[in-house]
């Protein structure tokens, strides 16, 4: 069954498709609603190559959907000087066919048209899963246009002229999490509102990552606890409630601290010191 999807992107189709070769790119398109990792621990590549590389997906990041090949391989434009198409013909433990074609045609205004087509076909009661798999691929290639637009929207904004910066890679985020979740084991001794500050900071630096969001709030959840304030892990147990429905539809109010005290729908500008912390666990790269 065949899904075909097409947007238009804010960016020159030689930007796209360098950002097509991108491994890091396609983990952000597909994040959260998928999450991939190379099969046998093996290292992402840095850059798509033709050939073969075996992944392992989790549906949300949580829900395990198992292995797929990914069969990269390249054909030639639909028409001269256009761009070649990006095919990816795989297959995995549910799919027995998942052909996809990426094209991009360039617009007026430097403008790209962007265009997903993906021929699926389930291996297990295709009369049934086929159909779904078509909806499914159908809803998942919307989200990822959705954020091809935003990536449009701010990357190559920022490297072709001095807008807004993108956000960070996700090793830089992991680390970043990672360094500030230590800051607040290392800070035993200091007064809770010092140590909610570091919990705060890795709760807007994790919240684009389902994994890394999930775990902050886990952490407030327990600090909550350690203190015996209920109020606050009753609202923690509610924010985890809501962490995946967040993710699923793309709506995480950007800087938003993550306490129970706050409103969880409500866009924040955190305050110095927590912006302090996240500027020093992430570095010399700028703020999201």
């Amino acid at each position: 069954m065949r899904v075909r999807s097409s947007t238009r992107l804010e960016a020159p189709p030689d930007w796209v498709a360098l950002q097509l070769q991108s491994t890091e790119v396609f983990r952000h398109i597909t994040a959260p609603v998928m999450v991939f990792t190379p099969a046998d621990g093996a290292a992402w590549p840095t850059r798509w190559t033709v050939g073969e590389l075996q992944v392992h997906m989790r549906l949300l990041g949580l829900l395990p959907l198992g292995s797929q090949a990914v069969r990269i391989s390249i054909e030639p434009a639909q028409q001269a000087g256009g761009w070649p198409i990006l095919r990816d013909n795989g297959q995995g433990r549910l799919m027995c066919r998942w052909d996809h074609r990426i094209t991009v045609q360039a617009l007026p205004q430097g403008a790209t048209l962007y265009t997903d087509d993906i021929d699926v076909a389930a291996r297990y009661l295709p009369w049934l899963m086929t159909p779904l798999s078509a909806v499914f691929a159908w809803l998942f290639f919307r989200h990822r246009q959705r954020r091809w637009r935003a990536l449009a929207r701010t990357l190559f904004r920022h490297e072709s002229s001095d807008g807004p910066a993108p956000p960070p890679t996700p090793w830089r985020r992991r680390r970043a999490v990672d360094q500030l979740l230590e800051g607040f084991a290392n800070s035993a001794g200091a007064a809770p509102p010092a140590r909610w500050r570091w919990l705060e900071a890795a709760h807007v630096v994790g919240q684009g990552s389902l994994p890394l969001h999930w775990q902050s709030h886990c952490a407030m959840l327990h600090y909550a606890l350690a203190l015996r304030d209920l109020r606050e892990a009753a609202g923690q147990l509610l924010r985890l409630a809501l962490v995946s429905v967040g993710h699923l539809l793309d709506r995480l109010p950007r800087g938003n601290i993550g306490r129970s005290h706050v409103n969880a729908f409500k866009p924040m500008t955190p305050t110095a010191e927590v912006q302090a912390l996240i500027d020093q666990a992430l570095g010399d790269f700028v703020r999201r």
